[in-house]
């Protein structure tokens, strides 16, 4: 990988910047992972088009956030990745964000409408701030609350492995790494801001935004309720509609990627 770090008001970003002749495309992962996640987009994409791909604050090899309760939420961690995009000189890109990194591609939405071709969000759904907006993005699911646990046992870091990326992911350590390494303050604090309401209205940004939106989800996601998804009303939403990729969890682009890199190779061509 083409590794760098880039200094912020939140700490020491990690980024892979790998250059590429059409739009950039910014990946942004998933709650307790880190950028690797997406070693098959940026397969995919090799020699033809920009990659970055950061780890957020806490996560991967950046720093812990310098100020804990400012940076780990959505609009912390945007803020931060608006300093990475500052630093890095971009003018525009695509974002293609997993889980939180959607949340956070959702609010670089609202930060930089004119920077952004286009947005490919899985694994997000756009909620009202507050418990009410959880509970209609989100199905009941006892294994989601240790996604905002300070401390894990080993058998929680298996569990959030597999809500992620899927069962067969557990059997690789790097993942149980990424999840250890996760300062856990950032999983806390992000699941309390979001339920503080703390966040943006993200179902009105979906409603309002012209920036083109693809939804990509797995059929059988254990905690997106796909039918809230299929309820909303988007201002620009990809002309295939709210897709749902069968036999995929919440890792679909792992877990399918073969499946999910042509959906995000035809998105990506339109919005260029």
């Amino acid at each position: 990988m083409s590794e760098k770090t880039i200094e912020t008001s939140h700490g020491r970003i990690a980024v892979y910047d790998k250059p590429g002749g059409e739009i950039p495309l910014l990946m942004i992962h998933a709650n307790s992972l880190c950028k690797e996640t997406f070693h098959f987009q940026i397969e995919a994409l090799a020699e033809k088009r920009r990659i970055i791909a950061v780890d957020l604050p806490g996560h991967g090899q950046s720093s812990d956030a310098t100020d804990p309760l400012r940076t780990y939420n959505f609009n912390g961690y945007a803020d931060a990745i608006c300093e990475v995009i500052e630093a890095l000189d971009v003018d525009r890109f695509a974002m293609l964000g997993h889980s939180l990194g959607g949340h956070v591609a959702l609010e670089l939405m609202r930060l930089l409408p004119e920077k952004i071709a286009g947005t490919m969000i899985f694994g997000t759904p756009p909620i009202p701030p507050g418990p009410e907006g959880a509970a209609l993005g989100f199905v009941p699911n006892p294994e989601f609350g240790y996604t905002g646990k300070q401390t894990l046992t080993d058998r929680e870091i298996d569990m959030i492995v597999a809500l992620a990326l899927g069962s067969d992911a557990v059997h690789d350590a790097f993942w149980k790494t990424a999840v250890r390494r996760t300062d856990g303050r950032s999983r806390e604090l992000m699941i309390d801001a979001a339920l503080s309401g703390k966040h943006p209205n993200q179902r009105t940004l979906v409603e309002t935004s012209p920036v083109p939106l693809a939804i990509v989800n797995g059929a059988d996601d254990p905690v997106i309720n796909l039918d809230y998804i299929d309820s909303l009303t988007f201002a620009n939403l990809w002309y295939r509609g709210a897709v749902r990729l069968e036999n995929a969890g919440h890792g679909l682009h792992w877990q399918r990627h073969k499946e999910f890199n042509v959906l995000m190779d035809s998105f990506l061509t339109a919005v260029a």
